[in-house]
């Protein structure tokens, strides 16, 4: 390891507590044992990728997302096909960690790359994630040093969140109405408030558990574990496990996609076998990051002991053999008449994943043993566990709940939004299904001890069963009774200008024609000035680069060309490395863009009169069947440098 990351307080490139700890484990216990630690730590600044290190404050996002738009900018400038800057812009994107730019077009793609705001974004969220696996590598991920999450990612997390409760406070929104609401208030109203998902959630569980009642199905409660190898610290000694390292050191990410896998086997196989559940799953984190799931699942009681099979089948096929495979790997629980609701033994699993209201104290079960999680300080706030999991959802853009089987939740919200005047001559299942979405609340007013006090009181409570009912059961999935109707709508999107579907009401699969409309707002920005839109840098000279609004593929560029234009791109990577960083005038940026393009379209039509006149030579060459005039036209072509193609075909036995 060099010199530079021992020799100073802390180690360089990492957030200053993980490097005073490990300095300080590096002088007690020697370098040597922990060869591993030093490797990741070599890795921080010999990794090819563009990313900051993980000690990098904001800035330094905000300037290497600066210096990607510039750089995207400059692919622009340099580069003479559509494809080629594409091509340019997804190799730049692997290089940083960012998924490649969305869009139907090349021009939308390329909108998006040339933003700042786009490229902070990535940035920001692939600096979160690799911050949080080297702390996941080097052992500050777990119930020793930070649950879940190491604290580094926590604070951050959570200052992040912070930041953006504040932008969503300080944001106005109007509708046509006139009412004038925050952007966080309206944020509120919806499930990003953890009191109303939890509710949510809730609800829908009750309601799967009282129509599998009426049913006769059995609950059954699954835990489902990855192997050993997804697993970064053995939970006794709080060590590294050598199989992580040996197997690649996946991220909480890769060993999601490993359950998910798992999953995707088993619905197969209960699907061949006629077997059918519904219920819910849960993804949460160990102690160390990596996920496992819970499923509380309802089947036919004559399929529960092969659906029990199947799941520790499927679960049990990777590394089978491991020590402890058959104990921990796979869980299972059969929820029993008079020992408590299958709702009731799932909530707690669903509280402590979102608020932890009414949880007490968070436990956590690792190999057997039992473990309290407590609260942390943040500075001068509390750093709760449920928190944790939140930013732990939050960094790995994890699922944490999802529905399986049943009818879709969306039609469900959407019926909350409908009034019930508009279902006078509807259908009886949309009547039955508008019922059970609504709750029915009533003011009630008391005079206590000479004071006026007004209560709050539920009068209806939501079914989510009855919704079920109405929709055609718990197995119909997307194919109920009553779905969302959609409108086309036209939107100004930032990068492009789009046609897309909107819900707008609910009708009746029998008859899609009949809308019942639910009542939707028009939100404007309060005070918001209209957006200057600028073109990226035209590179086109003709025709020959213009867009078709035909889904037909537009590429100017064969395979070995695209192959010698990546060679040509890593020469030009190689030969003009991240400038440091400068200050940048955008509207500079702006204006030398526009004034790009109208020298651009000038040239342009300059070359196009000279396009014209040879097109007129090419058609009297075909006319007279001049084979001299057509291979002067194929050099007059390479000379205008026009298209990448000669515009006349000539074949072998010609020339």
């Amino acid at each position: 390891m060099s010199y530079r990351f021992y020799s100073s307080e802390a180690i360089t490139g990492l957030p200053k507590r993980i490097g005073r700890a490990l300095r300080e484990m590096f002088e007690r216990e020697g370098m040597t044992k922990h060869e591993h630690k030093i490797d990741v730590i070599d890795e921080i600044w010999s990794a090819d990728h563009y990313l900051p290190a993980p000690d990098a404050p904001d800035a330094a996002l905000y300037r290497a997302a600066d210096t990607a738009a510039r750089k995207c900018y400059q692919f622009c400038a340099d580069l003479q096909s559509l494809d080629a800057i594409v091509f340019a812009i997804h190799d730049l994107c692997d290089r940083h960690g960012v998924a490649a730019p969305a869009g139907e077009t090349e021009s939308e793609v390329i909108r998006r790359a040339v933003d700042k705001a786009w490229w902070h974004r990535g940035i920001r969220k692939a600096h979160a994630r690799r911050s949080e696996h080297v702390a996941i590598r080097l052992g500050f991920t777990n119930y020793k040093a930070g649950s879940y999450v190491s604290n580094e990612t926590a604070y951050r997390q959570r200052r992040r969140n912070k930041q953006n409760a504040k932008l969503l406070a300080s944001i106005e929104l109007q509708n046509e109405n006139g009412q004038v609401y925050s952007l966080e208030a309206l944020a509120a109203l919806g499930t990003a408030n953890k009191s109303i998902r939890r509710g949510e959630l809730m609800t829908r569980i009750r309601g799967f558990e009282e129509i599998a009642f009426d049913l006769g199905h059995v609950g059954l409660f699954a835990t489902i574990t990855a192997p050993s190898k997804y697993h970064a610290v053995l939970s006794k000694s709080g060590e590294s496990n050598p199989k992580y390292i040996e197997f690649g050191e996946p991220t909480p990410r890769d060993a999601q996609l490993y359950l998910c896998d798992v999953w995707k086997c088993i619905r197969s196989k209960l699907h061949r076998d006629g077997i059918h559940a519904y219920g819910f799953r849960i993804a949460e984190p160990h102690h160390d990051g990596c996920p496992h799931w819970h499923m509380l699942m309802f089947v036919a009681p004559e399929h529960r002991e092969r659906y029990e099979a199947i799941i520790t089948a499927y679960a049990m096929i990777e590394d089978s053999d491991e020590r402890g495979a058959d104990k921990n790997r796979v869980k299972l629980v059969r929820i029993e008449a008079g020992k408590g609701t299958a709702a009731g033994y799932i909530a707690k699993y669903i509280a402590k994943n979102i608020d932890g209201e009414n949880v007490g104290d968070h436990h956590m079960r690792e190999d057997g043993h039992t473990y309290i999680v407590a609260d942390d300080l943040a500075g001068d706030e509390l750093l709760t566990p449920s928190q944790r999991v939140c930013y732990w959802a939050q960094t790995w853009g994890i699922r944490q709940f999802q529905q399986v089987g049943g009818a879709p939740i969306g039609p469900w919200r959407e019926l909350r939004r409908v009034k019930s005047e508009s279902i006078i001559n509807a259908p009886e299942a949309v009547k039955s299904a508008w019922q059970a979405a609504q709750t029915i609340k009533a003011t009630e007013t008391n005079i206590v001890d000479g004071k006026r006090v007004e209560t709050v009181k539920t009068i209806k409570q939501a079914s989510y069963s009855d919704y079920l009912r109405a929709q055609g059961g718990p197995l119909v999935g997307r194919k109920g009774l009553v779905k969302i109707a959609t409108r086309n709508t036209v939107v100004e999107g930032k990068y492009a200008t789009y046609e897309t579907e909107k819900p707008c009401g609910i009708y009746h699969a029998w008859n899609p024609r009949a809308v019942y409309e639910s009542v939707r707002y028009q939100w404007t920005v309060v005070g918001a000035a209209k957006a200057v839109a600028f073109d990226f840098p035209w590179t086109g000279v003709n025709n020959c680069t213009k867009k078709s609004k035909k889904k037909t593929s537009t590429s100017v560029l064969t395979p070995e060309e695209i192959a010698a234009t990546a060679v040509r791109l890593a020469d030009f990577i190689e030969k003009n490395p991240q400038p440091a960083y400068q200050p940048t005038d955008w509207s500079a940026i702006d204006k030398k863009s526009k004034e790009l393009e109208r020298e651009t379209d000038k040239f342009a039509t300059a070359m196009n009169a000279q396009c014209e006149e040879t097109r007129r030579q090419e058609v009297a060459a075909y006319e007279k069947n001049d084979m001299a005039a057509r291979k002067r036209l194929v050099t007059t072509w390479a000379a205008l440098g026009a298209c990448p193609y000669p515009r006349i075909f000539i074949t072998e036995r010609d020339l």
